[in-house]
């Protein structure tokens, strides 16, 4: 198969992004026609169904079979689909092989965002070119894109960009975006990509991670690496091929100096965990001397067996159970010579201090998010900083606390022979990082009475007055409760 991704006329990117917005091969309506309410949980048991929702003459329908349905559609129904382009432009550009009368895509197309993405088809995995496959949206690629900061920046760079995905969401939002990959397919698909969404701002280039920029530095840098720990080099996309996770290592510490002072790199990580070693002891060591302050937040942990059947069932679906025992024993085998017990996932954020090692902190985050979270990541930083000036008791005590807005606090009762008692308190975030916890009755009447605009000493007089407590008896426990409540977002300084 010829790779080209490339119109000979350069009018026909603007061509097929007019025919595909006239026929409605946008988000809301693609989801409505086929009756699904998310495109990545589609999966082979339900093309039947969606085969039989579009199977009418409209040219929705035949482009929703072509590129999401990997079905054949005919060559005069196509043609009549995307008139006035013709498809001898897109047999050219690679985007569809004709056989018998029929035309088949040769790649996915995808509605995301008010974007359309090109990418390969699984079925690529099961060819001589399954090295160079060049991966869609996947669950990844939405985590990093909703915990991507998203400040107006001069310029941003894309790091190991694949379909440019990443790249192209920051385009929005920067004034010059660079994404680079070593693998051929996925600049040309970048490049493709680029130009059918008119992001003028993007350039895409070949080569080794940041070899394509030389000492360029960036205000923003995101990346979807090749994060996987395996024993394999079989594909670009997925294994880094080197020694347990130094490929991730060997990114965040040549990523300070391509970033501008106060620049921030976002790197989704996976990362070894051994036994009887914290977790966070390993991944500190990554960013020793790297003159960044640095947020590790972990979102998944999976023991080593359970983490290599996940990635071998990722690529070899149609592995015989003996070609699988014989693939998962070697995985196996690799990360018992390695010492790695589990491995932990998540996102890794440095941004690029003016001066000094900077601090370095390591979380669990929440068990989900609700929409973008890149405003929390950057609030988090705004926090840690507030917390690091206010590093003493006295400080904080001098401070004004509010309750964010997304806060909710919910109190369940029970009876008692007093009457009604509160039994126990819940606080919860609703938008973004949906950090959850459960506070006391002295920690749920504190939260509520930070009104932005009384010290925190005030409102700890008045709550020891009213318990019969002192003030020392009280700050000495609340203070650190305090910084935690602070650390994720549940109080602000006003």
């Amino acid at each position: 198969m010829k790779m080209r991704f490339q119109f000979k006329d350069p009018d026909d990117y603007a061509r097929l992004r007019e025919l595909l917005q006239t026929a409605g091969f946008m988000d809301r309506k693609v989801l409505e026609t086929i009756g699904v309410d998310d495109l990545s949980v589609i999966d082979g048991n339900d093309h039947p169904l969606l085969l039989e929702r579009t199977a009418g003459d409209a040219p929705l329908h035949a482009l929703i079979r072509l590129f999401l349905m990997e079905a054949p559609v005919g060559a005069d129904i196509l043609q009549n689909a995307i008139r006035p382009m013709p498809l001898e432009a897109w047999r050219h550009a690679g985007l569809i092989t004709e056989s018998g009368g029929a035309a088949t895509a040769t790649i996915k197309l995808i509605p995301f965002k008010d974007l359309v993405v090109a990418f390969d088809r699984p079925g690529l995995l099961e060819t001589p070119l399954r090295h160079q496959y060049v991966m869609g949206i996947g669950g990844s690629t939405i985590t990093l894109a909703n915990l991507t900061i998203r400040h107006p920046v001069r310029r941003t760079l894309d790091l190991g960009t694949g379909c440019g995905i990443h790249a192209l969401l920051a385009a929005a939002h920067s004034g010059r975006v660079t994404a680079t990959d070593i693998n051929p397919r996925a600049v040309a698909l970048a490049r493709f990509n680029a130009r059918l969404n008119s992001a003028a701002n993007l350039s895409c280039l070949e080569g080794d991670l940041f070899d394509p920029v030389g000492d360029e530095c960036f205000d923003l840098i995101v990346t979807n690496p090749p994060f996987v720990i395996s024993p394999e080099q079989r594909f670009i996309y997925r294994d880094g091929g080197m020694d347990a996770d130094g490929f991730l290592r060997r990114i965040v510490r040549e990523a300070p100096r391509h970033l501008a002072p106060g620049g921030f790199c976002q790197v989704l990580c996976n990362w070894v965990q051994e036994a009887g070693r914290d977790w966070r002891a390993r991944l500190s060591e990554w960013f020793a001397g790297a003159g960044c302050d640095v947020w590790g937040m972990r979102s998944e942990s999976l023991a080593a067996p359970e983490y290599a059947a996940k990635w071998i069932r990722h690529t070899e679906f149609h592995d015989s159970d003996a070609r699988f025992a014989e693939r998962f024993r070697k995985w196996t085998e690799y990360y018992e010579r390695n010492d790695i017990a589990s491995i932990g996932s998540g996102l890794v954020t440095m941004r690029k201090t003016a001066s000094g090692d900077g601090w370095f902190r390591a979380v669990d985050g929440p068990e989900k998010m609700q929409g973008p979270a890149g405003e929390d990541v950057a609030r988090g930083f705004a926090l840690a900083d507030f917390l690091e000036e206010a590093a003493s008791d006295e400080s904080l005590l001098e401070a004004r606390l509010k309750y964010a807005p997304d806060l909710r606090l919910e109190q369940q009762y029970a009876p008692s022979s007093d009457g009604w008692q509160t039994t126990a308190s819940v606080i919860q975030l609703t938008r973004g990082l949906t950090y959850r916890g459960n506070a006391d009755a002295l920690v749920a009447n504190l939260i509520v009475r930070c009104d932005g605009m009384t010290p925190l000493r005030t409102l700890m007089q008045e709550m020891a007055g009213a318990s019969g407590m002192t003030v020392d008896a009280i700050v000495p426990n609340l203070c650190p409760i305090i910084r935690k409540l602070i650390e994720h977002g549940f109080l602000l300084p006003a």
